[in-house]
C-alpha cells in the first residue's frame, strides 16, 4: 500500500493546499481482504471490488478518498504550527511542505493480493472507510507511477456494501491496441517510450451478469456510479496522463474533461 498520506482539497474543489508527506498508520483505516478470508461485511465499513487484466503486469490502481472537514481543518492546523516553528526558512505558507502525521486518504489497491484469480484477470477486495473517492492513478510496487491528473472519474463508496468498479485495464501508451476501451489513449508512438512508458489505462464498469468472488452477497455487490473529475495537480507522480473515456460517464474535448451525464466541463481542481 502506499506509504504517504494525501489530503488533497485542492484537487477536488474543496480550496485549501497541496498536499504533505505522512508517515500513515493505515491498519484501522483500510485492508485487502485476503484469499481464503471469511467474507463479514461491517455495517460500518465500505468495501471497494475491482479486476485486474494482468495480461502486462500486476499493476495497482491508486485511489483517494475526499477528506472530512475535521481532517482538513486538522491539517490546516498542523501545516501552520510546522509553518511557524520552521521561522524565516519556511518561505510562503502556500507552498510550505512538511511531514504531516494524520490520518491516511490515499490507498493502493495492488493486483499481487488477490481475492481469487482466474486466467489472466485478478480480482482485489479491500475494506475502507466509507466516503467519496477519485479514482486517482496507476501504481507499481507502492509507488505512483502515473496520475489521472488530466482527468478521471470519482465514486461514492457507502457502508455495508462492495462497490464495484469494474475492471482496470492497461496497455502500452505507445503502441496500438485492439481493446475498445483504450480509444483515444493508444498508438501515441516513440513519445510515450522517452525517458519511462507511458500507459493508457481504461477503467470498464461492471457489466450485467459479471460473477462477483464467491462468498459476497450479489444483493449488497453494487456497481460504482461514476462521475467525471477535472483535472488536478499532483507533485508526487513520476507520469501524468488521463482515464481513457467511458461512454455515458466521461468524454474529452481536446484537453477539457467532459461530464457526458450534464454535458458540461468537469472544472479543472
Amino acid at each position: 500500500m502506499m506509504m504517504r498520506s494525501l489530503i488533497l482539497p485542492a484537487c477536488l474543489a474543496l480550496g485549501i493546499a497541496a498536499p504533505a508527506f505522512a508517515k500513515p498508520d493505515i491498519s484501522s483505516d483500510f485492508r485487502q481482504v485476503q484469499a481464503g478470508e471469511p467474507l463479514e461485511l461491517k455495517p460500518d465499513r465500505a468495501y471497494v471490488l475491482l479486476r485486474f487484466d494482468t495480461s502486462i503486469s500486476k499493476f495497482s490502481a491508486d485511489i483517494l478518498r475526499i477528506p472530512e472537514k475535521t481532517e482538513i481543518e486538522a491539517y490546516e492546523a498542523a501545516k501552520q504550527a510546522a509553518h511557524a516553528k520552521a521561522g524565516d526558512k519556511a518561505g510562503p505558507l502556500e507552498s510550505f511542505a512538511f511531514v504531516y502525521e494524520g490520518r491516511p486518504n490515499f490507498y493502493e489497491l495492488t493486483a499481487k493480493k488477490p481475492i481469487v484469480s482466474a486466467g489472466k484477470t485478478a480480482t482485489v477486495l479491500a475494506e475502507l472507510p466509507p466516503g467519496d473517492y477519485i479514482f486517482y492513478g496507476e501504481g507499481f510496487a507502492g509507488f505512483l507511477y502515473q496520475c489521472f491528473c488530466l482527468g478521471t472519474v470519482g465514486f461514492t463508496a457507502p457502508a455495508g456494501q462492495v462497490t464495484d468498479l469494474g475492471t482496470m485495464i492497461v496497455a502500452r501508451a505507445a503502441d496500438p491496441s485492439p481493446i475498445a476501451e483504450l480509444a483515444g489513449e493508444i498508438d501515441q508512438g516513440p513519445s510515450a517510450l522517452m525517458d519511462y512508458v507511458l500507459w493508457a489505462i481504461a477503467l470498464r464498469p461492471q457489466r450485467a451478469g459479471e460473477d462477483v468472488p464467491a462468498g459476497l452477497d450479489p444483493a449488497r455487490t453494487l456497481p460504482a456510479r461514476f462521475r467525471a473529475i477535472g483535472p488536478f495537480v499532483d507533485p508526487n507522480t513520476l507520469l501524468i496522463s488521463r482515464l481513457a473515456a467511458i461512454p455515458g460517464v466521461l468524454a474529452y474535448d481536446g484537453g477539457r474533461v467532459i461530464d457526458v451525464a450534464t454535458g458540461a466541463e468537469a472544472p479543472p481542481n
